[in-house]
């Protein structure tokens, strides 16, 4: 069955969701996530940009080129040194105002990455295996900053040394881990992972145009306030003052809301992915 985008008694995480939209905001994502980001990406490209992507990539699909960099990940650690940079921008949660040159020393962090490969990528004398290594790189980054831990750092790695537990018998995982992967799950709901794609693009008709306007820019800000506002700032006992529980016990309440914040992230995520390849491809 596909979800209505349902939602689950998200109360204020919702006006946090519409503010964005009328403001335009370690890994992210399993597989899953990364695959449904290009396959919503795949539903909005045009003619022209698809066939460009065809002569860039042959048959290889969004949902499969958004894997890619997780995949070559320690390959790509001697091609590419401090490339395991590139997933993330790891702003201090409990300081907003803190320089990007902080925790994005020389451009290592996933909008410096961003920002020299989409470079790449839009440069049509390039060579065409850079071109595809840059391709490879926007996709996946895009995906990445859209989930709120891979823009957001409290001292623990993005929530990855902050164990949880989500339901009553799971055994404890990294906080992070939950938000690549077991929200991702909950949000889909068993459905096949295409249809619910179409679902989700279906579902943004009529937002688009603004989400596509505030870009990867409004991806970062947005996440962030997700991060502060929802995934740090809704874990019992979270304080920039105190540590936390050895291991803590998400309510269902919590998951289910994080569930609907991954199912609007990664439809945002695959629109802005859209617009960014019509315009440069």
């Amino acid at each position: 069955m596909i979800p209505g985008l349902p939602l689950r008694g998200l109360g204020a995480v919702l006006l946090i969701i519409a503010s964005f939209a009328i403001a335009a905001p370690a890994r992210a994502w399993g597989p899953e996530g990364h695959r449904l980001v290009g396959m919503v990406a795949d539903e909005l490209l045009d003619a022209r940009s698809r066939a460009a992507l065809r002569e860039l990539a042959g048959d290889e699909s969004l949902a499969d080129i958004g894997l890619w960099m997780d995949a070559e990940r320690e390959r790509m650690r001697a091609t590419h040194p401090g490339s395991e940079h590139w997933h993330y921008d790891n702003r201090p949660i409990c300081d907003a105002g803190a320089r990007a040159a902080s925790y994005c020393p020389d451009g290592r962090c996933a909008s410096g990455a961003y920002a020299h490969y989409l470079a790449i990528l839009g440069d049509r004398r390039a060579d065409r295996a850079a071109r595809l290594e840059a391709l490879r790189i926007v996709v996946h980054v895009m995906g990445d900053v859209h989930q709120p831990m891979h823009v957001a750092d409290h001292d623990d790695r993005g929530g990855n040394d902050v164990e949880v537990r989500v339901g009553r018998r799971s055994r404890p995982k990294p906080l992070h881990a939950a938000w690549d992967n077991d929200f991702v799950k909950r949000a889909v709901d068993g459905a096949e992972l295409g249809d619910y794609a179409h679902h989700l693009v279906e579902s943004h008709r009529s937002t688009r145009a603004a989400i596509e306007a505030g870009g990867f820019a409004a991806a970062l800000t947005e996440s962030y306030d997700l991060a502060q506002h929802y995934a740090y700032g809704r874990l019992p006992g979270f304080s920039c003052r105190g540590g936390l529980a050895d291991v803590v016990r998400l309510s269902p309440e919590y998951s289910d809301g994080a569930a609907d914040i991954v199912a609007e992230r990664i439809a945002r995520a695959g629109i802005r992915l859209a617009a960014v390849l019509r315009a440069t491809l």
